[in-house]
């Protein structure tokens, strides 16, 4: 048989210097570290720049490389050690060259698939809407049609607007869910996904009653815009609304600050809370789409019953006015931002804002699903603009 041999040292092993022993003792008599500190920095370098080749690099452990890289280097620098800082800046380089070529997308290059229907990023695909109970005594004929714990029949039993009770996966489990409801506690549910939501179309913005309601395009409600003007690609209004949703979206902005704090990329890297805006609205369902009154966008002063300088006068006279028609109105709903994740803006320079318009989209187009049901045209008032077990989810109270 073969005798075995000894594989040779590899790159990493080599760069360690023979007295490293030696430089351990000094470094804990003395309290000279540099030494000992430049051979440790050499041997994590060749430790990078030898890469199992049997082994596929992992794009997360790079970015991790280059983070860690970055602020050593940071740290390095505020407390004037050229050399390593140096050594860091090579570190990073290394992880460069590990990540390969990065090809760089200008924002205004991205294409546009139309307009944007921002909705919750969800874990589960089909979601159970149930209509407001308002009434807390209704708990137990939820807790019977449902079998879930009473502490969350009640907090859906005190909304008063339309919400989405319970996720899953399971579509007809969420039906069997839906027929029990309507049968055992007679009230109106139904499931919801994402395609059925997006069936729904963009919503098209009211612009104003002059001359009779006219509706503009808008390509993305969750960035700031300018009002679209009603000359170019405007078209009136002829559909009546079958329903009627108000409320408030928060839009929460941000910029960046500096605080306290001993490390540069901590004291640079903090976003504060600017300010918060708080916009009323109305989505109007129609049968051939969604028509979206909104403060600071929608003129009413020509509207039936408008107050002069007084828009949210002016829209609850118009709410009022299509519920004496019969018009099914619902509860007003705030939404507010999910999470305190930025959206960035073009039209805010340096700033980034959160918004609550995907919780809003989800609001309303699942009350037209419950209400109103599927239309047969719901991409656009008059035509299509150019551009596991359940979740159980509590329904908070406005």
């Amino acid at each position: 048989m073969p005798e075995p041999t000894v594989a040779p040292p590899t790159r990493a092993e080599s760069t360690l210097p023979p007295d490293i022993d030696r430089l351990v003792k000094q470094a804990m008599t003395l309290g000279t570290t540099h030494k000992l500190r430049e051979a440790m920095l050499s041997h994590q370098e060749a430790e990078q720049e030898v890469p199992d080749e049997n082994q596929a690099v992992d794009p997360r452990d790079t970015l991790e490389r280059l983070r860690n890289a970055a602020n050593a280097a940071l740290e390095d620098h505020d407390a004037n050690r050229t050399a390593d800082r140096n050594a860091a800046l090579g570190r990073i380089q290394v992880a460069l060259s590990d990540w390969g070529p990065i090809q760089e997308v200008s924002v205004e290059e991205v294409p546009s698939d139309g307009p944007v229907i921002a909705l919750p990023k969800v874990r589960r695909r089909y979601g159970l809407v149930v209509e407001g109970v308002g009434d807390v005594d209704r708990h137990e004929d939820i807790v019977n049609a449902l079998g879930m714990d009473g502490a969350t029949a009640r907090m859906i039993a005190i909304a008063r607007q339309p919400r989405v009770v319970l996720r899953g996966d399971d579509k007809d489990r969420m039906q069997d869910m839906a027929v029990r409801l309507q049968r055992d506690a007679g009230l109106e549910a139904t499931i919801v996904d994402e395609e059925r939501l997006r069936a729904m179309g963009p919503a098209w913005l009211l612009h104003g009653f002059e001359g009779g309601p006219v509706l503009v395009a808008v390509s993305d409600w969750t960035q700031a815009f300018e009002t679209p003007s009603a000359s170019s690609g405007g078209m009136p209004m002829t559909d009546a609304p079958l329903l009627v949703v108000p409320g408030e979206v928060v839009v929460l902005k941000y910029r960046s600050s500096r605080s306290g704090g001993r490390l540069k990329h901590l004291r640079e890297g903090r976003m504060q809370a600017a300010s918060e805006q708080r916009l009323a609205l109305v989505d109007l369902h129609t049968s051939s789409g969604i028509v979206r009154i909104l403060e600071g966008h929608t003129d009413l002063m020509n509207a039936p019953g408008a107050v002069e300088d007084g828009f949210r006068r002016s829209l609850r006279s118009l709410i009022e006015n299509w519920r004496e028609q019969g018009v099914r109105v619902l509860e007003p709903r705030t939404c507010s931002p999910s999470g305190t994740g930025g959206q960035n803006s073009r039209a805010l320079e340096q700033a980034a804002f959160s918004t609550g318009w995907p919780d809003w989209e989800e609001h309303s187009r699942a009350a037209g699903a419950l209400f109103i049901g599927d239309s047969e045209d719901s991409e656009s008032p008059s035509e299509s603009p150019d551009s596991p077990p359940a979740d159980p989810v509590p329904a908070t109270v406005d």
